[in-house]
């Protein structure tokens, strides 16, 4: 039984969309269906393989359709879909009997198969390491100019002259014009001809233009060590972690986030003042792709509205100190930050840190879930530690999940329901070597406040929709 209430439809929908394997897969798709529309177009018209090969692309075409279908029914602003995917609506055109001359069309898939590549590539080292996207585009826009040249002239042989006849004597004239920057064989006497060789000449300008930009853009990145790279656009996130502010907990709270236990393609938006990511942000083990950096003051609606917080689950407010301020007007914005998420995004698990508690009952009022007071829990820790010695190996131990044993939740099935702690305590370890440490039960109020019995009595009975936690090497399920 999953911990989380059942997803409603349209985020499980958006979360396969989104996979990497899905979007890989549409690349892949794309790719043969490029492919065969060349071959399509080398086979004699009416042959029988030409004909499969048409039915294979019309298929392929209602994948693309439904996928689109699917993308424009998730999509927040329906504007903003039609205007990144114009050219993925253009290439289904030719799905229409009416206009299946304009089968040329299909290769405009190649820009979006560039957009869900360049979304694979993260961080890497050498000159391209900052332009990874840049170099895609690159490669995209060549490969797509040379080939609707190419079939263009192949399906309309008369408007240019060829050295070469069929599909290749096509794909050399483009190539030959997009480089040498003048139409092969003089100026065509068509106007379809000259409009061609206009277009692809334009194009081997515009790409000289975007390689030497490119190569520029990649020295300034590797100088500059830029290293902020976006999985997807903001409007796309959902079920992301917000986190507002930096302190010396940040990378610590980094490395946890994207620690192996935890979901591999869940997105991280950090709010700060500053115009690039902290200079002690992790990296080793982080997801770069996944990580983005708003600049602005986290206390704004504005601000949080282009983080995406209503579409968040999680909101962590750190004691930002990457501005000089006193502590008390640290936790001031604090607690400006929560009230205003609680006000846009009431359902969004929100925890903020504090220096002080003079402001925990206001936060508590407002709904905010989690309130860490940084130095009570210094003094408690050190206590502790000092009444009890070896402890630390123990907090170090559980409280990252990086190592060692971790807290899990886990969703009591039917069957657990009346069955009494003890006993499962009991199966907790016989079957998982795990450590029941408390209950949770479903409290009044918001969504994520729940009642917590830490060390509950043996004899407590188990509910329905009670949560376990429990100390284990890795997340347990217990079936339904």
């Amino acid at each position: 039984m999953s911990l989380a209430a059942k997803r409603p439809l349209r985020e499980r929908v958006a979360q396969v969309l989104n996979h990497p394997k899905v979007e890989l897969g549409i690349v892949a798709l794309i790719f043969i269906s490029v492919l065969g529309l060349l071959v399509e177009l080398a086979l004699p018209v009416g042959s029988g393989a030409r004909r499969t090969l048409q039915n294979v692309s019309d298929a392929l075409t209602l994948v693309f359709a439904v996928e689109l279908a699917l993308r424009a029914w998730l999509a927040p602003h329906r504007g903003r879909f039609f205007r990144r995917h114009l050219l993925d609506l253009i290439a289904l055109l030719p799905l229409f009997r009416p206009l299946r001359l304009l089968r040329v069309l299909l290769l405009l898939r190649l820009f979006r198969a560039g957009t869900l590549l360049s979304r694979r590539m993260s961080v890497y080292g050498g000159l391209f390491a900052g332009t990874s996207n840049e170099v895609t585009a690159l490669i995209t826009l060549t490969l797509t100019i040379t080939l609707i040249g190419a079939v263009t002239v192949h399906v309309f042989p008369e408007i240019v002259r060829l050295d070469a006849q069929g599909l290749e004597g096509g794909l050399w004239f483009a190539v030959f014009t997009l480089v040498g920057g003048e139409p092969l064989g003089g100026v065509p006497q068509t106007q379809l001809g000259r409009a061609v060789s206009l277009a692809l000449m334009v194009g081997g300008m515009t790409t000289f233009g975007v390689f030497v930009g490119t190569v520029s853009a990649g020295m300034m990145a590797v100088l500059g060590k830029r290293m902020e790279i976006a999985e997807m656009e903001l409007d796309d996130l959902s079920e992301h972690i917000v986190v507002c502010g930096w302190n010396q907990a940040g990378p610590a709270l980094v490395q946890e986030f994207f620690s192996a236990m935890h979901e591999p393609h869940r997105a991280l938006v950090l709010l700060t003042e500053q115009d690039k990511l902290p200079a002690n942000f992790p990296t080793a083990g982080v997801k770069m792709e996944l990580v983005y950096h708003l600049k602005g003051d986290w206390t704004r609606v504005d601000l949080l509205e282009k983080a995406g917080v209503r579409r968040a689950s999680t909101a962590i407010l750190l004691d930002d100190n990457l501005s000089p301020r006193p502590p008390s007007d640290r936790d001031a914005r604090t607690v400006l930050a929560a009230l205003t998420i609680e006000r846009l995004a009431p359902e969004v698990f929100c925890c903020a840190q504090l220096n002080s508690d003079m402001h925990e009952g206001l936060l508590r009022m407002s709904g905010v879930e989690e309130i860490v007071i940084g130095d009570w829990y210094t003094g408690v820790i050190l206590a502790s530690v000092g009444r009890n010695q070896g402890l630390v190996a123990v907090l170090s131990d559980i409280l990252t999940a990086q190592r060692g044993n971790a807290f899990h939740k886990v969703g009591c099935p039917k069957p657990w329901i009346g069955r009494t702690v003890g006993e499962a305590s009991a199966d907790l370890k016989r079957d998982h070597e795990a450590i029941l440490v408390s209950l949770e039960r479903k409290g009044a109020g918001k969504r994520h406040h729940r009642d917590v019995m830490v060390n509950p009595p043996s004899a407590e009975v188990i509910r329905e929709g009670d949560v376990l936690v429990v100390i284990s090497r890795n997340p347990i399920h217990l079936g339904a």
